[in-house]
């Protein structure tokens, strides 16, 4: 099998490139023990296995974040027959510094120049032979849009593959940098454990990162070839920092910088148009001091309530496919033979399990869809830029604040998105913040209660629980920022600001696909397992009575510690805190359980009776024309731009013709004067507590379970504190 490994800066069309050329074959995980997306393909070209990997998005190989070690660690250990360095054409020469340092590696390269087709319309030069020829490696003009090059680039990678011809790069420093480069390797000859390190990594590269003292590489010879550094090149490296009066890293960084200006100064040619013009242009406006900021949340109303909007009328056929269609026929499989316990188990434990990950899947791809378009033209890098102040006051970068939004649609793709934080801390302390942003599962509860407690004001008290979460997960993060594990390393901002682009819809459907397929897999296993459990809990001990379940003896087990509540007085509010974990809106349905029971029970059994008398052809005729109704409607709804929907919570009348009377029996949990008080603090501990076990395998998987531990006993915690507070302070004024 041919192994070829792709590298470049982030935003020069990588993974783009790759999708072009394996398509489908992609595959989607995470680099083993960090959280690092690691992509990689396998597929047949030509009688050749090729596996492709898809490196992380560097500048530099410098071991500063977990990107840089990674790609760095990759190429020198793995060892890949030949690595492909993906450039962004229009802007050569901050991409080549990175070639500068692949070519210290001393593997066997390509250079890709991608985005041929910006190139030309922007009437750029360059003088291919002369190129290739100063930089000691074969160059292919790609373009993944367009799809030029690819089939050029894959074949010159097999064919380098077949040759195996010695690599011997000529690296034309000043001779200061030269000869005391020359003059380390000597003395790494002379040492048995360096020149041992010297057969895995080049001994250009060894002897260039012995020079800078780099921190990454000594504890590798310290542990893989018990060799301890005890400033043997100091000497070295001083005379050096002495000639050129600035650090070794300065000097070195400014000498390849010099070379990538020599090769393009003999090589290539600019016109006066140029891109940026108009990229320059656009941030005017959208990076302006005032307008930046309510542009942006404009954007990203809209963006939410496409996504809200769009995924509705899908969400509801899909619980209708999985509820209505396959329940019913895998309802009809259940004869009276079979066991109470058995029927309840695959009609409620396992097709329930189904129906709660499926259900979440439009979202999931219209979520996906429209992050996908911003990232791709540019405009993601400029949030991060436009928050930053903001959010450096936390201790993190503007990069953090993206995630934070995220979570207002949900949680889980807000975890997901903190792997583009540099340092690990940054990571967990948005983490640790992302989960009290009110996702859109919580707004059935919200509706609920509102409605049963709260009438005309539901509106207002459902905004005030938005902004509640977001003072929390401040408040939060100015605590958790003092602790060593949520410290990050204070880094200023940097981050390169993409020329604006016209997103490709090939690149954007693919990668809609394949980000949520990753999510439908990962949180299949995690959410069927949990449901299983929720429903043992509320059918066990006395087959199926909730009332007298397991549930409702932890219901009544706990009310006393959570008596300060306030909602706590009734064991219903209580018991329904377990099943939320598997996803908010279960709280509406398992409130519907154990409080009008029989009015439920006999809906169920009258639309049990309708449901039999139609045939499974007129039943599957049923599901497609409602899928093309579906289809439509998401249309007609992205298209109408209302975002009224994002803060709209379910009125009485709606909830009561879904639910039999349910406003009406939740209202009668508390009919004292503080019944209001009570209902609210239950929304706000709602609010606070563990989003869903989705979002718990999301965060077990990124950051394991130690971290999980913590997660799931914050959320715990401060919903109580919070919650108590709520209602203690709160009753003084009722």
């Amino acid at each position: 099998m041919i192994k070829i490994a792709f590298a470049g800066n982030p935003n020069v069309g990588k993974s783009a490139l790759i999708n072009s050329i394996a398509g489908s074959d992609l595959k989607v995980g995470n680099w083993a023990g960090v959280t690092v997306e690691k992509k990689e393909a396998e597929f047949d070209y030509k009688g050749e296995r090729i596996q492709f990997i898809d490196l992380p998005g560097v500048y530099s190989l410098s071991p500063y974040t977990l990107e840089e070690k990674i790609t760095r660690d990759f190429i020198i250990n793995e060892n890949p027959d030949v690595v492909i360095n993906i450039i962004d054409s229009t802007n050569l020469e901050r991409n080549l510094y990175l070639t500068m340092l692949l070519k210290e590696l001393e593997k066997p390269m390509i250079m890709a120049l991608n985005f041929g087709d910006e190139f030309e319309k922007l009437n750029y030069k360059l003088d291919m032979k002369k190129f290739e020829s100063l930089l000691e490696m074969k160059v292919v003009m790609t373009s993944a849009v367009k799809r030029t090059g690819l089939t050029e680039l894959l074949d010159t990678a097999i064919e380098i593959t077949k040759n195996k011809q010695e690599i011997d790069y000529n690296f034309v420093f000043d001779k200061e940098i030269q000869d005391a480069i020359h003059t380390v390797k000597c003395r790494i000859q002379t040492e048995e454990k360096l020149t041992q390190a010297s057969k895995k990594m080049s001994s250009s590269f060894l002897a260039i990162k012995l020079l800078e003292k780099d921190a990454h590489l000594l504890e590798i010879l310290k542990n893989e070839y018990n060799y301890i550094y005890e400033d043997e090149f100091d000497d070295i490296r001083d005379a050096l920092e002495d000639t050129h009066d600035e650090d070794i890293e300065t000097v070195l960084a400014e000498a390849r910088y010099g070379i990538v200006k020599g090769i393009l100064a003999k090589t290539f040619t600019t016109s006066i148009k140029s891109r940026l013009d108009l990229s320059d242009k656009i941030d005017r406006i959208l990076l302006n001091k005032y307008l930046g900021l309510p542009i942006f949340f404009l954007i990203i109303v809209g963006l939410m309530g496409s996504v809200f909007n769009g995924s509705a009328p899908l969400i509801d056929w899909v619980d209708g496919f999985v509820n209505n269609y396959i329940g019913k026929y895998v309802g009809m499989l259940i004869d009276q033979n079979t066991p109470a316990w058995l029927a309840s188990l695959v009609m409620d434990g396992i097709l329930g399990g189904v129906g709660g990950v499926v259900v979440f899947v439009p979202l999931m791809l219209f979520l996906y869809f429209f992050l996908a378009i911003l990232e791709e033209s540019g405009y993601m890098s400029r949030v991060a830029f436009l928050m930053d102040r903001i959010m450096t006051k936390l201790g993190l970068n503007g990069k953090a604040f993206v995630p934070m939004v995220l979570g207002f649609g949900c949680t889980v793709p807000a975890i997901y998105a903190t792997r583009t934080l540099e340092d690990e801390s940054s990571r967990r302390l948005t983490a640790a913040m992302a989960p009290f942003m009110s996702c859109g599962a919580r707004l059935p509860v919200y509706g609920l209660f509102t409605a049963a407690f709260f009438g005309g004001k539901a509106g207002l008290i459902v905004m005030s629980l938005y902004v509640l979460g977001i003072v929390v997960a401040i408040s939060v993060g100015l605590i958790l920022k003092n602790f060593k594990m949520f410290k990050s390393e204070g880094r200023a901002l940097l981050i390169e600001l993409p020329p604006y682009r016209v997103p490709s819809l090939r690149v954007i459907v693919r990668s809609t696909v394949t980000r949520t397929g990753s999510y439908l897999k990962k949180a299949t296993t995690i959410i069927m397992g949990m449901l299983m459990v929720l429903w043992a809990l509320t059918y066990f001990p006395n087959n199926g009575d909730t009332s007298n379940s397991y549930m409702a003896k932890f219901g009544k087990t706990f009310q006393t510690v959570l008596k300060p509540t306030g909602f706590a007085n009734r064991w219903e509010t209580v018991a329904a805190i377990p099943p939320s974990l598997a996803a908010k809106e279960i709280v509406v349905g398992f409130m519907s359980q154990v409080l009008d029971s029989n009015g439920i029970d006999e809906a169920a059994a009258a639309n049990a009776d309708s449901a039999t008398k139609t045939t499974f052809a007129q039943d599957t005729l049923e599901q497609v024309l409602g899928l093309g109704v579906a289809v439509k409607d998401s249309i007609v709804a992205i298209s109408s731009f209302d975002i009224k929907g994002l803060f709209a919570v379910p009125d009485a009348t709606e909830i009561d013709e879904e639910a039999t009377g349910l406003v009406s029996a939740t209202r009668m949990l508390w009919t004292d004067n503080l019944a209001p008080l009570r209902a609210y603090s239950f929304m706000v501990f709602i609010l606070l507590v563990v989003p869903c076990v989705v979002t718990l395998g999301a965060i077990k998987q990124e950051f394991g379970y130690k971290f999980t531990g913590f997660v799931v006993t914050m959320l715990l915690v401060v919903p109580y504190i919070v919650s108590t507070l709520v209602f203690q302070v709160g009753r003084l004024f009722f």
